[in-house]
């Protein structure tokens, strides 16, 4: 099993369109092979600092995902609307 978390900030000018942006491509990832879940959460005390919770059956997958139109699309466009963090990637421990 494989985790990644990313997160990212994003001015409140752009909260709005973050979200929608992310709410497309979590509603076409989660009908992805592989994709066990995949989740965008708002920071409770700053909805503006969010992190994106994935977990994949293999990196088989991850990687498949990465390639995905939507994927790509997604990434493009909160380029601009947002300052994310490198991906955290952790593989179950037992």
């Amino acid at each position: 099993m494989i985790s990644v978390l990313v997160g990212s900030s994003v001015t409140e000018e752009n909260l709005e369109t973050a979200l929608a942006v992310y709410g497309e491509l979590v509603a076409a990832t989660l009908k992805e092979p592989g994709c066990v879940s995949y989740e965008l959460l708002q920071l409770r005390d700053d909805p503006c600092q969010l992190m994106l919770a994935e977990r994949w059956l293999s990196q088989d997958h991850l990687d498949a995902h990465t390639r995905t139109d939507h994927f790509i699309e997604a990434m493009h466009k909160l380029e601009t609307l947002e300052t994310a963090a490198p991906a955290l990637i952790y593989t179950s421990a037992a």
